[in-house]
């Protein structure tokens, strides 16, 4: 069952090289829901099991709870994403493209996350940069291959400096399966080599650069790079090998300090732009930061608060994304100062902005709430009172520059409020929008009737 949940994605992308074009959207969402049906299905016949493992020919495979909540997200946002396709690719001839490496970028995910060998990890992680760097060429101008060929250059600088600590690794522990070396204590350099790739897959500063470059690729794309796959690669590498796996021999204050200074700094630069798509790639640099850092105090709180925080930005941000797409689309323009009026005319969609809003800022009883929540529980728990602090002032820039997005594009009358409301395909764009809000409004509730959200213990 996890062998055919590998190879789905990477197989109908393939087989849809077969069929006409015009069903190629169509067959990748198909697939993706496929997908999260097996998912469910594997977790409901092994719900007793906390881990299970399988061998194929020496590479081992892994299959817990880590993986599920990664899995199922992933698949998830993606399906919401593929939906959205079928409008904004209604006027243009490349879903085809689009749905292929898309699939393949799933795949990769899917492999990242089951790989139980840091060989298999370091495949699908490397196949993940290159569907990346196919997917921002999308449209295959100058401007957009040299911004891609950069995104190529630093993940995949990062991957082969990340490589290196896995050599490491290796002379340590003899092994390169991750079941076989769980316990064991590396130095902090050898966290320090791994932490690189990481970095540069989860656009923290100073490796970032290349994410908000990024936005020139269509919104569909930037939702895959942003909330479904590859920055949440970084995320996942470091909790399968630095939480589950191995501990470090040292202190790695400089890490957390470096995480909080890309919050707060990103969500600066965020406050100060007026390219909608911009705005949200420096806000996923900024909530990446206060994400790594709830993972870096390796504490109950802290763990918590970063899994919880992952699935609420990967709905959050893919829906904002989504939402930002249907701007463009509209306003003909990325500008927000030449938006508004979309209250007035969309208010299905307005209704679904605040909600993913409202989660990605941290607003009770959002599932966005009870990830920041923990994360700074847990860094006040290690004593870590100043970064506490700046983490509550990055969540206050958080609400400064969302909001400025939602007076600019949803309120104001100063732009050009005369849009194309009615723009062909834009109701089932806003269908995966407000889902995407309410399963984090939903998620929020449930989580706040099971222990409280984690708040008070774990």
């Amino acid at each position: 069952m996890l062998l055919l949940i590998l190879i789905i994605p990477f197989l109908g992308a393939f087989l849809k090289k077969f069929l006409p074009k015009k069903f190629s959207l169509f067959i990748a969402t198909l697939i993706t829901f496929i997908e999260i049906l097996l998912i469910f299905y594997l977790t409901r016949i092994t719900e007793n099991i906390f881990e299970m493992k399988f061998d194929l020919k020496g590479i081992s495979f892994i299959y817990d709870d880590l993986g599920i909540i990664f899995s199922i997200t992933s698949c998830f946002v993606a399906l919401l994403i593929f939906i959205y396709s079928f409008g904004y690719f209604k006027d243009e001839n490349d879903r085809d493209y689009f749905s292929f490496w898309s699939l393949i970028f799933l795949g990769s995910m899917l492999g990242v996350i089951f790989s139980d060998n840091l060989i298999s990890l370091y495949f699908f992680w490397e196949i993940a940069g290159l569907c990346s760097y196919k997917l921002i060429g999308f449209y295959r101008e100058k401007e957009h291959l040299i911004k891609a060929d950069k995104a190529l250059m630093i993940t995949t600088g990062g991957a082969g400096i990340m490589f290196l600590s896995f050599a490491s690794i290796y002379s340590i522990t003899g092994s390169f399966s991750l079941s076989q070396m769980k316990g064991v204590a590396v130095s902090p350099f050898i966290f320090l080599v791994f932490f690189i790739g990481v970095i540069t897959k989860s656009a923290t500063f100073p490796l970032h650069t290349w994410l908000p470059d990024a936005s020139v690729a269509p919104t569909p794309v930037t939702a895959f790079l942003h909330a479904a796959v590859l920055v949440k690669i970084g995320i996942y590498g470091l909790l399968r090998i630095f939480w589950r796996t191995l501990t470090i021999d040292g202190n790695i204050s400089w890490a957390i300090y470096l995480c909080i200074f890309s919050s707060l700094i990103s969500g600066i630069v965020a406050l100060v732009e007026n390219d909608f798509k911009k705005i949200l790639a420096y806000s996923t640099v900024s909530q990446l930061g206060f994400l790594i850092t709830g993972i870096l105090i390796f504490n109950n709180n802290g763990i918590l608060g970063s899994l919880i925080f992952y699935i609420a930005h990967a709905l959050g941000k893919g829906g904002l994304f989504l939402t930002a797409g249907l701007m463009e689309k509209i306003f003909k323009t990325k500008d927000i100062t030449k938006m508004g009026g979309v209250m007035k005319n969309m208010p299905v969609l307005t209704f679904g902005y605040l909600l993913l809003m409202l989660s990605v800022i941290g607003t009770p009883p959002f599932a966005g709430f009870f990830g920041k929540i923990n994360i700074i529980i847990g860094v006040l728990k290690n004593q870590l009172l100043l970064p506490g602090f700046l983490l509550i002032i990055s969540s206050v820039i958080t609400l400064l520059y969302l909001w400025k997005t939602f007076k600019y594009v949803f309120i104001s009358k100063s732009g050009n409020v005369d849009g194309e409301f009615n723009y062909r395909g834009s109701k089932i764009m806003v269908f995966s929008i407000l889902t995407s809000g309410i399963f984090s409004f939903l998620i929020g509730i449930t989580l706040l009737f099971y222990k409280g959200g984690g708040i008070f213990g774990y």
